[in-house]
């Protein structure tokens, strides 16, 4: 049986053992990560400045740069909530079990010291007690944190202790009425204090850094503030314990191959998944998915934003990993189960779909170098394939947060998920509740068992609050820890994550009470109270003009863009009043040259501040930087972007945005993000030029099908956009036409008359490909390989425009002898080319070429060519094209020639309907709803128990065919406008009232019921 996913790794302050379940011997040694824990003695009061220096600024760069050696690197505080009259022999007993632990365990600890002339410092010996006195075994004379410094400096002489000791020459600038919190009168203590700096100068060497400061204020808690710590303090601790750690822990090159994305993904999986608590039911029942038997569906753990369910993932991967290296999963045969996990957004990379698959098929041996699938929609058949195979390897894959992925159709298809997993497949999502892949997911045919995460009890809250504090010695008494939990939303982990970073940070333990009191009580509440604080103490404008930047960018900003828009001083930030309706096409931007990027200084304060919330983007800076949790992102749009009053800074910011990317060389960057802003903005004259340019064009055209480029036309032009679209692409032709050869000119028509098809401007496309035709034939020799593609494109276009007839009749029949004409002269060409291109383009024209032969017959053919005639050649051209696509392994292509058999046969007869819905499970197991075939499925559907007089279930088949067209194509198009008119007869306007009453009465009763239930 499956051992317990319960947490059982305390964060300790030894080595933590990676668990590779790939690397082995020293690859797998030094595939391990290590933990660094630094620990830190000072007092309490006096030396709050520096110890918000090393909490907010050294430890975050220490840790890192730790990170980038597989170190995970923790600090100890020594000190933190015991002030002088709360010293007790637990607390001090805990605090000497810690250190004594981490001696056993390395033999020359990370060790700081903050001393000053504050003789608090060396505890009396009467305030230490007497258990902890004779346990020690010191001279008597001295005081309990004299004891702790000398048994680390005499015992081991360790190297790795740093001491920094304030100049006394400070209080020279320090106002009379603090300098009680820095020095006292009495001259014993002062005079042992004297006594210890003496010997430390003679022992410790370089060792110990006598640094000055000076008085700079006071802040809004009352707290002193020194100026010169950022040099004179920040960089000898920095560098200190940088040069120790690398020595102890040198940087290696490994000459092996191995999987940078795997490595970085386990130690998020070792960091995300060390603390889980209250989740036992969750992980039991994950733990029996794994192992029992009959299983042939997926595991989806669904909850709210910051619930948790990338811990559980973690947790689970980590378990899952170390029992399938010691094969003690049962059911893995002789090879066992091999364990894939991937976390979007936990490394670069991580959101891109693609990427993912290629990981997992190359992990479990599914495909070498030479059959790696070349792109998304092929290597989402491949993994189906491979996931549903009795012959692969037995594989337990852990999907966490599918609703992140980048590209919009990533978000949503699902092909890659089979709807039947093989017996030897486990596969564990997650996903946050209703978000677009959830409701593409609910859709499927063969649904997979959901796992809800719910609320956090109160004990578990509670021990949650203390194993993350006690990572840093920190710790809550009682009546703190009750007015943490009381908060409503404590039940919330990313909540509680937040919360208790909040107290870690804050230095004051006398009003401790009251800063937890002040804690936001709400997720996105919380993190506005964040980002506040970081506003104050990192940067001000500067960090509100990096979230305000990222929240409003389409797909991330890379650092080089960021510190590049950042580094424009006259246009940080809005003007009061201003916003891009007040636009002036970039005329008071500076262009980049005239712009220097922020300064690394400037821009080290505000990524420090912001690290936790961003995705990682790599040493070398490859990654965008991006919101990590989705909470993150609505909460900058809350407190910045949101409401009628922000409306104009947050057209501002997409204005500026639109302005850098506007002029920027980086060609593949502004397609992703400039269009997006000139929508935003209204810019419609910049947009026309954006989208003209040719360059741009190829980049977001797609021969089968150029969503998001019409996205663009029609979210950026409103109702007349295909006609906009027309005159533009016609004007862009001819403005380049001198430059352009007859060929380009040829291949730039086709190209816009395949996008006014799919615009559903039929007259306007064949114009076009009238004219690349004539180009072709007259004046380039009539390539067969060029004429083979026109001729399929004019059969496709009629073919598109006979689609759009709400009935059959007569009088299209000569269209249809157009689209029959064109498609048996390009099967013509294409059955004597070579090659799977031109075999996958000949299934798709026959299998065209039998739907239209099926129209033929209905519209009442002719003598030339009798119905029965064209139906039996019809579907000797469908199972061709059946033959085809299942060959090649095309199952998206093979839904619809498996729909278009469906039509073949006798209207309304059953068997037209079984092979239908059969059509139907593969077009969303291959493109998921959202999808052109998807609409036309549900449209024959519809037609389907219309004709057999269903029209309760026919309205509600046209009901989804209105949905998906209005989403796939606009509201605007033909098509969808053909679904609307369909609905308005009045037959079905009457049905949907219907539908629309009986699903009140079902929201009301189910309320009802809840009421009950309450």
């Amino acid at each position: 049986m499956m051992g317990n996913l319960q947490s059982q790794d305390a964060i300790g302050c030894g080595p933590i053992d990676g668990g590779s379940h790939v690397a082995t011997g020293q690859n797998e040694a030094q595939d391990r990560w290590h933990t660094i824990q630094v620990f830190v003695s000072s007092n309490c009061k006096d030396f709050h400045a520096e110890r918000e220096v090393l909490v907010k600024e050294v430890f975050p760069d220490l840790r890192e740069w730790c990170e980038r050696r597989q170190l995970h690197f923790v600090e100890f505080d020594v000190r933190w909530g015991i002030a002088q009259d709360k010293v007790s022999e637990d607390q001090l007993h805990k605090c000497l079990k810690k250190i004594d632990k981490h001696c056993q365990q390395t033999t020359m600890p990370f060790f700081l010291n903050l001393t000053s002339d504050r003789n608090a410092l060396l505890l009396e010996l009467g305030a230490t007690p007497t258990p902890v006195s004779n346990d020690m075994r010191w001279n008597q004379t001295i005081s309990d944190i004299e004891r702790q410094i000398l048994r680390k400096m005499y015992s081991v002489k360790n190297q790795n202790t740093l001491f920094m000791a304030r100049k006394s020459e400070f209080l020279n600038t320090l106002p009379s009425e603090y300098k009680d919190d820095f020095c006292e009168a009495s001259a014993i203590p002062n005079h042992k204090v004297g006594l210890l700096k003496d010997v430390l100068k003679t022992a410790l060497n370089n060792r110990i850094v006598w640094y000055d400061c000076e008085f700079a204020g006071v802040d809004n808690d009352g707290k002193v503030e020194f100026t010169g710590l950022q040099e004179n303090f920040y960089k000898p601790v920095f560098d200190f314990f940088q040069d120790r750690i690398s020595r102890l822990y040198p940087l290696h090159t490994n000459a092996w191959s191995i999987d940078q994305g795997h490595k970085s993904q386990k130690a998020f999986v070792k960091s995300r998944g060390a603390i889980v608590l209250g989740r036992d039911a969750i992980f039991e029942k994950i733990k029996n998915y794994i192992v029992d038997d009959d299983i042939d569906y997926a595991l989806v753990v669904l909850g709210h934003a910051g619930t948790g369910k990338s811990a559980i993932l973690a947790r689970t991967a980590d378990v899952a990993s170390n029992m399938a290296a010691e094969k003690r999963i049962p059911g893995g045969g002789e090879a066992g189960w091999h364990v894939f996990y991937h976390f979007v957004g936990a490394v670069p990379g991580s959101t891109d779909l693609e990427t993912c698959l290629k990981r997992l098929l190359s992990e479990i041996n599914a495909v070498n170098d030479t059959t790696m699938p070349r792109n998304l929609d092929s290597a989402c058949q491949t993994t189906c394939s491979v996931l549903s195979n009795p012959n692969t390897r037995p594989a337990i894959i852990i999907v966490d947060g599918m609703n992140q992925f980048d590209d919009d159709r990533a978000a949503t298809i699902l092909s890659w998920l089979p709807r039947r997993l093989a017996p030897q497949v486990r596969v564990i999502i997650s996903m946050i509740h209703e978000t677009p892949p959830h409701k593409s997911m609910k859709e499927r045919g063969y649904k997979p068992k959901e796992l809800f995460v719910t609320p956090l009890d109160v004990n578990s809250r509670e021990e949650i609050v203390r194993e993350m504090l006690l990572q840093h010695n920190k710790h809550l008494d009682g009546e703190q820890m009750t007015s943490l939990l009381a908060k409503e939303s404590s039940h919330n982990p990313l909540w509680l994550a937040v919360a208790c970073e909040e107290l870690r940070v804050y230095d004051i333990y006398e009003r401790m009470n009251d800063k937890i009191n002040g804690l936001a009580d709400g997720l996105l509440e919380i993190l506005e109270q964040v980002f506040e604080r970081f506003e104050a103490e990192n940067g001000g404008k500067l960090l509100i003009a990096t979230l305000c930047l990222l929240e409003t960018s389409s797909a991330g900003l890379l650092e080089s863009e960021l510190l590049q828009i950042l580094g424009d001083d006259d246009n940080l930030m809005p003007s009061d009043g201003e916003g891009a309706s007040c636009k002036d096409h970039g005329k008071s931007e500076k262009s980049e040259k005239e712009v220097d990027s922020l300064s690394v200084d400037k821009w080290t304060v505000v990524y420090r501040a912001l690290r936790p919330f961003l995705r990682p983007f790599g040493d070398s800076k490859e990654g965008r930087l991006d919101f990590y949790h989705r909470a993150v992102s609505k909460a900058v749009r809350k407190k910045y972007l949101s409401g009628e009053e922000k409306e104009s800074e947050r057209l501002w910011w997409h204005n500026k945005l639109a302005n850098y990317f506007y002029v920027t060389k980086n060609l593949k960057r502004k397609v992703e993000e400039l269009p997006c802003h000139l929508v935003q903005t209204k810019d419609i004259l910049k947009l026309l030029k954006t989208l003209t340019d040719w360059d741009v064009f190829d980049l977001l055209y797609n021969e089968d099908y150029s969503a998001i480029l019409m996205k663009y036309w029609r979210e950026g032009f409103g109702e007349d956009w295909q006609a906009r679209l027309r005159d533009a692409y016609q004007d862009a032709i001819q403005r380049d036409e001198e430059d352009m050869t007859d060929d380009e000119i040829s291949r730039r028509c086709e190209q816009v008359s395949r996008i006014l098809m799919h615009a559903g401007k039929h007259d306007d496309s064949f114009s076009f490909l009238e004219r690349a035709m004539t180009l072709e034939t007259e004046k380039l020799g009539g390539r067969r390989e060029r004429l083979v593609e026109l001729y399929d494109l004019a059969a496709s276009i009629y073919d598109d425009k006979l689609k759009l007839y709400q009935f059959i009749e007569a009088f299209q029949l000569a269209e249809l002898r157009v689209a029959i004409h064109f498609a048996r002269k390009s099967i013509s060409i294409r059955e004597t080319l070579p090659g799977n291109v031109h075999k996958f383009k000949l299934g798709k024209t026959l299998m065209q070429l039998a739907f239209n032969l099926e129209a033929w017959m209905e519209t009442g053919a002719d003598n030339n060519l009798p119905g029965e005639e064209a139906v039996q050649q019809g579907k000797e051209y469908i199972d061709r094209a059946i033959e085809i696509f299942t060959e090649l392994g095309e199952y998206g292509m093979l839904a619809d020639a498996t729909m278009t058999k469906g039509i073949l046969e006798p209207r309304g007869c059953e068997q037209q309907l079984e092979i239908c819905m059969e059509a139907l499970e593969q077009c969303l197991q291959a493109y998921g709803e959202n999808s052109v075939l998807t609409s036309r499925l549900y449209l024959n559907i519809g037609i389907f128990h219309e004709d057999n007089r269903r029209f309760r279930t026919a309205c509600e088949w046209f009901i989804k065919w209105h949905r998906v067209c209005e989403e796939v194509f606009g509201y605007h198009h033909p098509k969808t406008k053909r679904a609307r008119d369909t609905l308005d007869r009045p037959r079905y306007l009457q049905i949907q009232q219907l539908i629309a009453m009986e699903e009140l009465q079902n929201i009301l009763e189910r309320q009802m019921e809840l009421n009950q239930n309450e």
